[in-house]
């Protein structure tokens, strides 16, 4: 390498080294072939959310009772003017109950997360929130969990699958979802009834 190569090479790296603020950060570049992964609190994660449950539960239950009771008695000795008298008696209770429930429920989507702690075994702890306006509606998407490292893609991207104690909530706020809702007397009434 030539004399004025060098001199062009340093002069480069001292400019970058003035334009990214100190020292510290000009020696901290990473290799050109490297790939740009969170790894340190501050980076930003894409998240593909892909999400489906599925759930359903039923139960039966059947219950049969009967009691049966009877009794005889008449005078005797003293008392055999009293005639004789007897009764009986069946009392029958049966209870059949079915239960059925089931439930859907399915996020597809994209979003960016901030990597807010970095465990001691190199986790990334991230977190991320997302709001979209249309039509005065408010959907707001948020989700929280711990990314193994290894997880980020070197696009830098994590599958929602892989991020270990997901939290993923997703509302919306505005009339459709105001008017979706039961009203408060359809709440009562079903306490009730």
């Amino acid at each position: 390498m030539d004399r004025k190569t060098l001199v062009a090479t340093f002069a480069a790296l001292l400019g970058f080294c003035v334009i990214a603020g100190s020292w510290t950060e000009c020696l901290a570049v990473k290799s050109f072939y490297t790939d740009v992964k969170a790894r340190e609190i501050g980076d930003v994660v894409t998240v593909m959310i892909v999400e489906k449950t599925l759930a359903s539960n039923s139960s039966s239950i059947v219950t049969e009772k009967e009691t049966s009771i009877g009794t005889e008695g008449g005078g005797t000795g003293a008392l055999d003017f009293i005639p004789s008298f007897g009764f009986e008696g069946t009392v029958t209770k049966d209870h059949e109950g079915l239960g059925t429930t089931s439930r859907r429920g399915s996020i597809v989507g994209q979003m960016a997360a901030v990597v807010v702690d970095v465990t001691d075994s190199g986790n990334l702890i991230i977190q991320g929130e997302k709001q979209i306006v249309v039509n005065d509606e408010t959907e707001i998407l948020v989700l929280k969990g711990i990314v193994r490292p290894q997880d980020v893609s070197g696009d830098n991207v994590v599958i929602s699958t892989d991020i270990a104690s997901t939290e993923i909530t997703y509302k919306g706020k505005g009339m459709v979802s105001n008017y979706s809702k039961p009203s408060i007397i359809t709440r009562l009434l079903t306490l009730f009834f």
